[in-house]
Parts: C-alpha cells; structure tokens; sequence
C-alpha cells in the first residue's frame, strides 16, 4: 500500500491515497517577460526540467532539501510559495508536516465502507470536531488488506497552493503526509514490524505525535495526538497510555523536536536515532529515488 495526498481527482478505491481537489497536470504559462516565457516553454518540450526537490511544509513554513547532496541539511524557507518563486520550472515532491493534517477516529465497521460512505462519514467526523472550517479540508482514502480510512489536508488550500506552483512552473508531483514517510522508514529499519501480527510505530513532531498501528506490516491505523510538551517526560506519559489501552510490543519511536531529545535511553521503546533538532535528521530526509507516493 502507498499513500499519496495529491490533487488530482478522486479514482476508484485503489492503492493511491489522493486528496480531492484539482490540480493541473501540466504547469501553466508563468507571467514573465517574453524571453522567460519561451525559454520555460523550450525546457518543458525538451524535458529539460531540475532535478526532483523535496519540500516539507509545517505552520510557520518549509524545510527544502536540494537534490544531488545526501548530506546536506535542510534549508528554510518562509513559505512554499516563497521557494517556488526562486526554483521555477523544477519537479517537487510536498511532504506535509502533522500540524497541517489531520485523521478522524476509524470506526470498527470501516472496512465494509465503500469509498463514498468512507468521506462522508469521515468528514462527519470532523466537522463534529473541528466545526464546519473541516467541510473544506481536503480529504484522502487509504486502503490495503489490513483496513481503510482517510487522512485530511487541515492546513492548506491545495488548489491555490497547485496555482501559485503552476504560476512558475513549478509541478507539484506528490502531496504524503510527513508521518507516512517516517512509517516507511521505520519498516525498513526494523523488519520485525514486517512481520508482527501487531506494531506500533510513534513518529516524533516536537509536540504532535502519529501513533501508527500495523497488522503484518501493513498500515491498520493512525491516531494523531498533542503531548503536553515536546519533551521526553511528555513522550513516555503518551507512551504509558498507550501502552495502557492497547498492549503490546513495544512501539517504535523516530522523528525530532523534542527539546531534550538527543538521549532518550530512558523511553519504553526502540527509538530510532535521536528525537531533537528542528527539521528531520539527515537520515530520514527524502530520497529523489523513491517512487513517487
């Protein structure tokens, strides 16, 4: 199963994982001077086009890492609409960080849903929780042998944001969610989530959490939550509860912004790397090598 979180319409309940709203397949003629304005157009045909950057996108703005240097950190940026204006014509894949998504609580019958009964209910959900703000967030399904459900885009206006990156032609290739990314890696890191029945991953946003359930490696569910603080203190209290209500393996634990998190010898977990820094450490950055979500 993959997840993908773009603006392309919705296809049949698939693999593909795709927000509902449009976004255009091929960029739009940016407003520049004649001679930029043939010259994007020559690239395009000729497919002379940058090589495929990796934007993540948070509240307060982006984190962007160039291609072609797998050591190098990140970079911040104001805004995706500020990076799009000093990187035209070029391909990018938009992670996106866990205060601008959101996922509703599963129901039990989920599974017989179809894809239909799926949103509605879903965006229900959380125009219950979040007032009527939620009956624009874009949505998208998810489905694999395991179960089915939806993640919402809360903290972005993807058509608008589809428009400014077609406005420099730019080609917004892929919308994923940050902690789906960080999921992946965790399977690749650690094979026994693979093959465990039952697995817990925890992907570490400073102060948000993904608590992410598996069934034999497949994705089963994912519960977003606050902690307290974004401190280890708070991730073992949010770790003991859950422990409490659902028993099991130990989870997996990876991500960053914890303000104490260099160490976390002390968490009842398999912690992955170190949990602090501002953006993602260098081994969870994405790779231009990758399919595309």
């Amino acid at each position: 199963m993959f997840l993908s979180l773009t603006g392309r319409a919705p296809r049949p309940f698939s693999k593909a994982l795709r927000f509902d709203t449009a976004m255009p397949s091929l960029p739009a003629t940016r407003s520049a001077e004649p001679r930029g304005t043939w010259q994007s157009s020559l690239r395009h045909g000729l497919g002379l086009r940058s090589p495929m950057h990796a934007l993540l996108a948070d509240a307060n703005g982006v984190w962007a890492w160039a291609p072609g240097d797998a050591h190098a950190a990140a970079t911040r940026h104001a805004s995706a609409q500020e990076w799009f204006a000093a990187h035209p014509d070029c391909d990018v894949r938009l992670w996106v960080a866990a205060q601008l998504t959101c996922s509703p609580d599963r129901h039990r019958d989920s599974a017989n849903h179809d894809e239909e009964a799926l949103r509605s209910r879903a965006r229900q959900d959380l125009i219950e929780r979040h007032g009527h703000v939620a009956a624009d967030w874009a949505l998208a399904t998810w489905k694999n042998d395991a179960a089915r459900g939806v993640c919402a885009l809360a903290g972005i206006d993807l058509s608008a944001l589809n428009r400014e990156a077609s406005r420099h032609g730019v080609r917004v290739q892929s919308v994923v969610p940050w902690w789906y990314h960080a999921f992946l890696a965790a399977k690749r890191c650690v094979n026994a989530l693979n093959q465990a029945d039952h697995g817990q991953v925890c992907v570490v946003e400073g102060a948000q959490v993904a608590w992410v359930t598996t069934a034999r490696g497949l994705l089963a569910d994912v519960q977003q939550r606050p902690l307290e603080s974004a401190s280890i203190g708070a991730l073992q209290a949010a770790l003991n509860a859950a422990a409490a209500q659902t028993p099991g393996p130990s989870p997996v634990v990876l991500g960053q912004g914890l303000a104490d998190g260099a160490s976390a010898r002390g968490l009842n977990a398999l912690v992955l790397g170190r949990l602090d820094g501002d953006q993602p450490p260098l081994w969870l950055r994405p790779s231009a090598r990758e399919a595309l979500h």
